[in-house]
């Protein structure tokens, strides 16, 4: 509860920060807009994608869509004045802030580990109730995405170093993951796949 009344105390702080000047920048404030617009639609799409088991290529895209959405946001309600149409906005864009950090914070990646040519493992952080560090077995979809085919939350391990691929045949796969220790004392852990979906 505590955390929430910073953050709403934070926003409007910061909306209040333009009561201060008198100074207006209309073409920044235009740039401003269609930037924020253009990050808010890819944020989104990207998001939604995610959702759907389709990240984008690269360790660090959604980190990056994201911070750059909440840079842009944060300027958005330090130098606009306050009109209507900036609280009609805020309101709108807020859900999104809080949805951008949640992602910062949870389910960032990690670590991506190749297995072949079109496959990989992507190790990210986990939520709130995970043990440990997620892990997803990816395989390449339309060059610029990568297709959740597994998921494994219930391994418990922290700090991933590396995975090794000992086997990988048309039934299974048999990965050794190398970790911190804190939590399995076996390390390197042995973890069999099954292979379905025909990855």
């Amino acid at each position: 509860m505590t955390a929430i009344i910073i953050f709403i105390g934070l926003i409007i702080g910061l909306n209040c920060i333009p009561l201060l000047t008198k100074t207006n920048f209309p073409k920044t404030e235009k740039i401003i807009v269609r930037l924020l617009f253009a990050t808010t639609i890819i944020f989104l799409t990207t998001f939604l994608f995610a959702l759907n088991s389709y990240r984008l290529k690269g360790q660090y895209t959604l980190t990056t869509i994201s911070w750059v959405f909440m840079g842009l946001t944060i300027i958005y309600f330090v130098i606009f004045k306050n009109t209507r149409r900036k609280i009609l906005m805020v309101f709108l864009l807020t859900p999104l802030l809080i949805l951008c950090v949640f992602t910062l914070l949870f389910g960032q990646v990690l670590k991506e580990f190749k297995i072949n040519d079109n496959s990989k493992i992507i190790v990210t952080t986990g939520g709130l109730l995970s043990c440990g560090e997620l892990i997803y077995i990816t395989q390449t979809e339309f060059r610029i995405f990568d297709k959740e085919v597994h998921y494994e939350s219930s391994l418990c391990l922290r700090g991933i170093e590396k995975i090794e691929t000992v086997k990988i045949d048309d039934s299974h796969a048999e990965f050794l993951i190398y970790h911190n220790g804190e939590m399995d004392s076996e390390n390197p852990y042995r973890y069999d796949v099954e292979r379905k979906n025909g990855w």
